[in-house]
Parts: C-alpha cells; structure tokens; sequence
C-alpha cells in the first residue's frame, strides 16, 4: 500500500494521462459470401430429394437392419437354412421382384453346384404371377478350367403386362397400352476370360416369339387402339416368328475383379444377327443388331467408385421389317432406368450414364445413377440434343451372383428436354432379379 501511495503521490498526472483501452472483439470477422458459395445452393436444393431418400428412406432404414442382422448373425443362419448336401452343394433360395407398374411375380432360384460332375453347374430360375405372367429359365454350366466355360441355356417367358406407349424418342407417357408375347429360346455358349475383368462371349441358338391377344392392369391391349385406329401398327405386331441367332460380346476391362481396386476402362462391342426363315421368300426376314460402350472408373476411396459411360446401339434389317419387339429399347434393367422396361423403342440409341456406387454392407452396395439419352430413327436420324431425356435413380443392389441377386431402385425420369424437362414417369423396384 505505501508503494502505490508514494507511485500516486509522484507522479499524478502521469498516471492519470493513460488513455482508456478500448473494447476488444474478440469474434471472428466477418466474411463476404462468394458467388461460387452462392452457386453451390443450386445443386444442394436440386439434389435435397435425391439426399432425403438416401438418408431417410435407405440409408439409416437399412442401416438399422444391417446392425440387427449383424447382432444376430442372420446371414450365416438364413444360408444354412437353404442350402443342402455335403458339401453345400445345393441352394435353394425364393424369389420374389416388384415392379411397380407392370405384375409382380414369386418363385425359387435353385443352384447346385457339381452337378453330374466336379466342374459342372445347375441354375434354375421359376417365377409366375398366374398363368399370364410365367418365367422360367435353367443353365448348365461346365468348366473346362479356370477361364473357360461352356453352358447350355433354354428359357421361357411369357407376360400380358408389357407396356407400350409408342414409337420413337416423342413417344408420349400417357396413354399406354399393354400386349402379351411368349417367348422360347434355347442357346449354347461360350465364355473366355482372358485378361483381369476382360472376356469373350459367343452363343448361338433358337429363338421363337408368339403374340397373344388382349392386355391387363386397366389399360387398353396394342390390339384395341389398333383396331380403332387410335395407335398404328407397331413393326411386326402380331407376326409370330421363329429365327436362328448368333451372337457374340467381346469385354476389354482393365478393372480387378472384387475386392481389389475398382478404378479402370472398360470398352465392349457386341452384336447379333438373327434369320427368320419362312415358307415363301417374302415372308422372310433378318436383321443385324450391335452396340459399343466405353467407360471408364475410379475408385475414389475403400470401393466408393466414380464411373462414367458412353453407350450406343442400333438394328439394321438385312431382309424384310425387323419387329418393334427385336428393336432397340431403353428402360427396365437396360439404360434409362427411370422408366419401365421397353419404355422407348426405336432402330437406334445413345445413352450417357454417370454412376456412384459405395458399399453398405459386405453384401449390398449403394447406387446412384444418372442417365442422358433416348432413341433414334436408323443410324441416329433426327438426333437432336432437344430430344434427350434425363433418368436419375438410387437404390440398393447386392455385388455377389446374380443367381439371387437383390436390388431396390426409386427412380424417375423426365420428358425430353424441349418438351419442358418435367419428370413423367417414377418407378420403384424391389426384389430379386429374373435369371443369372
């Protein structure tokens, strides 16, 4: 106390000429927002549905059952329960696929593995939603070493629920009109895989194709609007056909198969001629299809993998009208996946896919996917950037063999571009896949 007395006393004004410190702020400064900041809330409200579905409806739903499964060891149990033999030889799983829009369908998928023989394999695949909606399909496999296979396939597949809303890419989204086929094929084939994911695959065989009359699910059969002339004929409606094919598929990819790196190009052509003979010379008809896709991949990070494509097709008549039913189509499990199967059809097709996949599970991996393209006149004509149309999906599919192979899609597409950009069609799909 006598220390700041005396300091007081000697030197007063000093003391009292110190100026008052100022406030401090100690908060961060402001910044300026940014116009790329600004831009980056377009994608952001674009992408908010496609967000709330992969967190909502798949992410955390599946994320909670993966825990559960996981807890209580259900994989190991469920393959116990339906596999048989010494060896687990024998699997015999049902089946079952929604697709919203056309009729569902139920039944087993059977494989059994050193049938007859060690290196010999049996796959078989029934589904049906009554009389009208039957497909079936068996496969024999036998492998002749560790990169060669040869197989026999026969299949039949008959529906009354396939969609058609018309001819070429301004085929309209309503109305849509329904016809049945069955078709009956038999192959042998070949498989050589000669470099990392590459291989080479030929196959001939029979293939016959019988219409049916009449339609299902509230729309008009293809018979009635042509009748009363409301639709024109389709190519080849109502001409049962049977034909010889040949076909073959060569696959250059660099990628490693699973649970290596999945970065890498990939670069397939394929192509099919098929002859329809008949009793007179004018009744026959042939014709020539083929197709190209080059992509490329890269594994960003543990399997969560970046691809883009480029893929095109098209069908040439070598004799007589190639059937609307043999032409080019997108939709289904084919590109353009936002809308039903055969939603488009036409002698031609280009499509642009841009594809995410991530693992959810060590049996499932996540998928969105968008796709830009539609389908043309033969060779491309009347192509015209206007006419391209968008599909854009996300869902589940599991990455081990299609022999029960599960996938669940929500996904939507849109009318074409110089039409107004307006989503037109949304489909949902969950279950387990028809064949191999």
């Amino acid at each position: 106390m006598l220390l700041v007395a005396f300091a007081l006393a000697v030197e007063p004004r000093s003391v009292r000429a110190v100026p008052k410190r100022e406030r401090q702020d100690y908060r961060a400064p402001k910044e300026k927002t940014s116009a790329g900041e600004v831009l980056l809330w377009v994608p952001r409200v674009l992408l908010f549905p496609v967000w709330l579905v992969s967190e909502y409806v798949l992410r955390r739903p599946i994320g909670a059952l993966v825990q559960a499964a996981e807890n209580e060891q259900w994989p190991a149990e469920i393959v116990a329960f339906f596999t048989f033999g010494d060896r687990d030889q024998i699997g015999l799983f049902p089946s079952a696929f929604f697709d919203f829009g056309l009729k569902p369908s139920v039944g087993f998928n059977l494989g059994w593995k050193y049938f007859l023989a060690e290196p010999n394999t049996l796959r078989v695949h029934f589904g049906t939603w009554g009389p009208d909606w039957i497909a079936a399909k068996v496969v024999d496999s036998y492998a002749l070493d560790d990169r060669e296979t040869l197989s026999f396939e026969a299949s039949l597949m008959r529906r009354k629920d396939l969609p058609f809303h018309g001819m070429g890419p301004q085929s309209p989204s309503s109305p849509r009109f329904r016809y049945q086929t069955t078709v009956v094929q038999a192959a042998p084939s070949y498989e050589l895989r000669y470099w990392r994911s590459s291989r080479f695959e030929s196959r001939a065989g029979f293939r016959a194709v019988y219409f049916g009359d009449g339609g299902c699910c509230g729309d008009r059969s293809v018979q009635s609007a042509i009748a009363d002339g409301s639709l024109p004929a389709p190519p080849g409606f109502g001409q049962d056909y049977a034909a010889a094919f040949q076909g073959l598929t060569l696959t250059l990819d660099s990628r490693r198969p699973r649970p290596e790196n999945g970065s890498g190009v990939r670069i397939e052509a394929r192509g099919e001629a098929v002859f329809a003979p008949a009793s007179s010379s004018a009744s026959r008809r042939s014709w020539l299809s083929y197709g190209a896709t080059a992509g490329a991949a890269a594994d960003l990070w543990a399997a969560r993998t970046v691809a883009i494509s480029v893929s095109a097709d098209l069908t040439d008549p070598l004799k007589g009208t190639i059937p609307f039913t043999d032409q080019v189509t997108l939709g289904g499990e084919r590109p353009m996946r936002g809308y039903l199967r055969d939603r488009l059809i036409d002698r031609s097709a280009v499509v642009g896919s841009l594809q995410y996949t991530w693992p959810v599970w060590v049996f499932l991996d996540g998928v969105a996917q968008a796709d830009v393209g539609n389908v043309f006149g033969p060779h491309f004509d009347g192509f015209d950037p206007g006419l391209l149309r968008l599909s854009t999906g996300i869902g589940i599919r599991s990455n081990g063999q299609r022999d029960s192979g599960f996938e669940l899609l929500v996904a939507g597409a849109t009318d074409p571009f110089e039409s107004g950009f307006r989503y037109s069609s949304f489909r949902f799909a969950i279950g387990s896949h028809h064949g191999f």
